[in-house]
């Protein structure tokens, strides 16, 4: 019987990164259980993603662009909510974890500019290569992260127009 393509998620399109960004929608369910299981385990793990937290907010704390955009500056707070984010994804194989409300609505409160998002990307990879990430697992993790963090704008530019904000194209303020 030939493999069976994994049933949509919820009308989301499954991203795989895989040398480069690839849809996962001709991928089985186990080929996908397979490449969550094989990345986690080549990148680290959760010590891996619980180093990576720590040393990004560590950055984040020391940001001008970045840091004012969070009313509570408990960055080891900060770091084990994105760190526990990453491994109910990655160890629980648990894909959907990037559509958390939570996780949406956190994003709400205030505008990301496309400089905040590039920031962001940038404070990423430094975590990783101060960390030494293993290659070419983190430049996958962080193809995804271009993707999380434009939604995460989008997300973002959403709730300020629903506030009634208006902002030029790059999220500058009008």
């Amino acid at each position: 019987m030939p493999p069976q393509p994994v049933p949509p998620h919820d009308g989301k399109v499954l991203l795989v990164a895989d040398q480069g960004l690839k849809s996962g929608d001709r991928m089985t369910s186990s080929q996908v259980d397979r490449k969550v299981e094989d990345f986690y385990a080549a990148i680290g793990g959760e010590p891996f993603f619980r180093a990576l937290t720590a040393r990004f907010y560590e950055l984040v704390a020391e940001d001008e662009v970045l840091a004012p955009l969070f009313p509570v500056t408990d960055w080891a707070m900060h770091a084990d909510h994105l760190a526990e984010h990453f491994i109910r994804m990655y160890g629980d194989n648990d894909l959907t974890a990037a559509w958390e409300p939570r996780l949406h609505q956190a994003h709400s409160h205030f505008l990301i500019a496309r400089e905040h998002r590039l920031r962001w990307l940038e404070l990423m990879a430094a975590a990783g290569g101060d960390l030494d990430a293993p290659e070419p697992g983190f430049g996958e993790f962080m193809t995804i992260m271009k993707v999380a963090s434009g939604e995460m704008m989008a997300a973002s530019r959403g709730a300020a127009l629903a506030r009634g904000e208006r902002f030029h194209w790059d999220g500058s303020p009008r």
